[in-house]
C-alpha cells in the first residue's frame, strides 16, 4: 500500500530520532497526528497552546538532541516564535511543522 504524505513524514521524523511531537490538535494537523498514531515509533503530546509546545521541544532537544514540535493554521505559525527562539539561543535542533493546508487561493494566472 502506498504511504500518504503524513505517513512518509512520521517514518522521516522517526528515523530521524524523534521521540514526541509537541502539538496542538486540529484540523490542519489531522493527518499527521494520525500518522503518528498509526506508526507508533512517535508519541503525540497534546498541548493547550503552540508556544507551550516549542519551549517543551526545546527543553526536549538541550536534554536529548532533535526534538519536534508542530503548530495548526493560522496563527498557530505565530505562536511557535518564542519557544523556537528560545531553541535557536540554546542551539538546540528542533523540527518545526506546521499544519497549513491550501485552500486554491494561490493560482498562476
Amino acid at each position: 500500500m502506498a504511504k500518504n504524505v503524513a505517513d512518509q513524514l512520521v517514518d522521516m521524523l522517526a528515523n530521524a530520532g524523534i521521540k514526541r511531537i509537541y502539538a496542538v490538535t486540529g484540523d490542519s494537523l489531522n493527518h499527521i497526528n494520525d500518522a503518528v498514531r498509526r506508526d507508533g515509533r512517535i508519541q503525540w503530546i497534546h498541548v493547550r497552546h503552540e508556544e507551550v509546545g516549542a519551549y517543551a521541544a526545546s527543553a526536549e532537544a538541550q536534554l536529548n538532541g532533535l526534538a519536534c514540535c508542530a503548530g495548526s493554521s493560522g496563527p498557530g505559525h505565530v505562536h511557535l516564535i518564542n519557544g523556537l527562539y528560545d531553541a535557536h539561543r540554546s542551539g538546540a535542533p528542533v523540527v518545526a511543522g506546521n499544519g497549513e493546508t491550501g485552500n486554491g487561493s494561490c493560482r498562476a494566472s
